[in-house]
């Protein structure tokens, strides 16, 4: 398991609201879960502080 954490954000390239840890097998996994996430209209997901995704 590797640790991601989303990121919350006010719209796509906006500021961020809330964060959140989460941990996940692979880049896909984190991404999926970050969008059936309720809290995540608008999210980027990242992994050692460099984004392997985002949800829009």
């Amino acid at each position: 398991m590797k640790l991601y954490r989303i990121n919350k954000l006010t719209g796509p390239g906006g500021a961020v609201v809330k964060k959140k840890d989460v941990l996940a097998a692979s880049d896909r996994e984190a991404v999926q879960r970050a969008a059936d996430s309720e809290d995540c209209p608008v999210c980027d997901v990242l992994k050692d502080g460099q984004s392997v995704g985002s949800v829009t």
